[in-house]
C-alpha cells in the first residue's frame, strides 16, 4: 500500500532500438537516448532535441497550445506533422511563434535556426529538466527509467559505461532519489555459476 501510495511514471524502452543508427560512435550517444525518450514522454519531438527544447521553452511560457493553433493557421496542417519537415515550414512556425508570443517578426523568422545552432547536451542538463518535469508533477512523484538490453549496447564500450553512471549519479543528485534508472543485461550462465553440464546450462 506503500508503494502504490506513491505517484510515479515508468518509461520503458530497448535502447538500441530507440538510438539512432550512427549515434554510437557519438561520444553522447547514450545521453542522446535517454533525452529522446524523455522528451517523447513530455510530449515533444523526441528526434530532433532542438525542436523538442524550443517546444519546452514555449510550454513552460505557456503558449505552446497557442503556437500550434497559430502554426496550423499558417501551414493548414497540425503542428505534430509540421515539425517533422520543419525546413520546409519556416515561413509557418516564424509567423506563428510572432502571433503566440508577441515577438517581433524580424526575431520569430529562423528562430529554429538559431535554437539549432545554440543547443548544447549536456547530462546535468538532462538531470535538471528531469528535476524540473519532477518537482511540476508533485512533491513526492517519481519517475523511472525502465532500459533493455544495456549490456549489448555498451558492450565493451568503457565511455558509454562510464556515460550510464554519470547520467545515474546526476540523476540521484538532482532529483533527491526520485528518479531511477533499471537497466538488464545478459550475462553467460556459465560465467556466474562456473561449469555446468548441457542440462544443468538449459
Amino acid at each position: 500500500r506503500k508503494a502504490v501510495a506513491i505517484p510515479s511514471r515508468s518509461i520503458l524502452f530497448n535502447i538500441d532500438q530507440k538510438s539512432d543508427l550512427i549515434a554510437k560512435t557519438q561520444i553522447d550517444a547514450l545521453l542522446g537516448v535517454f533525452q529522446k525518450v524523455f522528451d517523447e514522454a513530455c510530449g515533444y519531438y523526441g528526434k530532433q532535441p532542438f525542436i523538442a527544447q524550443f517546444e519546452r521553452d514555449l510550454d513552460g511560457k505557456g503558449q505552446l497550445q497557442a503556437f500550434k493553433a497559430a502554426f496550423k493557421e499558417a501551414s493548414e496542417i497540425d503542428w505534430e506533422r509540421g515539425r517533422e519537415q520543419y525546413m520546409f515550414e519556416a515561413e509557418a512556425i516564424g509567423k506563428a511563434v510572432a502571433l503566440a508570443t508577441d515577438m517581433p517578426a524580424t526575431e520569430a523568422n529562423g528562430i529554429l535556426d538559431r535554437y539549432r545552432t545554440d543547443y548544447r547536451a549536456s547530462i546535468e542538463d538532462f538531470a535538471e529538466r528531469v528535476r524540473v518535469y519532477i518537482d511540476s508533477q508533485g512533491p513526492k512523484f517519481r519517475l523511472n527509467f525502465f532500459v533493455d538490453e544495456v549490456g549489448q549496447y555498451i558492450a565493451d564500450n568503457v565511455k558509454l559505461m562510464t556515460n550510464l553512471q554519470t547520467v545515474a549519479e546526476s540523476l540521484n543528485t538532482k532529483c533527491r532519489g526520485r528518479a531511477w534508472i533499471v537497466v538488464t543485461a545478459q550475462q553467460e550462465i556459465t560465467a556466474v555459476l562456473g561449469d555446468l553440464t548441457k542440462k544443468q546450462q538449459n
